[in-house]
């Protein structure tokens, strides 16, 4: 399978009206915020993108990580409950 068609297939989203008028293709700038949440840098995505032949800044893709950030809802956080119960419950098995 082409580098191009399984892009296609892995990254064919729906995310037009986030980025507006953007002079990279959509599944370029997706590929990139993915790398970008899997733990790359900047300097490295622009290193991948380099070798595949699309030539873009770290600010940019700094841009299209946070452009996308702002649009999507926030993830749900964590409530710690306290749970309270007796001495003679404590040690019961």
């Amino acid at each position: 399978m082409k580098l191009a068609d399984l892009l296609r297939e892995t990254l064919n989203v729906d995310c037009d009206e986030v980025w507006g008028n953007e002079r990279t293709p959509t599944p370029v700038r997706v590929f990139g915020v993915r790398l970008h949440s899997m733990g790359l840098s900047l300097r490295e995505i622009v290193a991948v993108l380099n070798w595949l032949g699309v030539d873009r800044s770290h600010g940019a893709i700094w841009n299209w990580t946070h452009m996308l950030s702002e649009t999507q809802a926030d993830p749900p956080t964590f409530t710690r409950v306290k749970l309270s119960y007796s001495t003679s419950e404590r040690f019961a098995f």
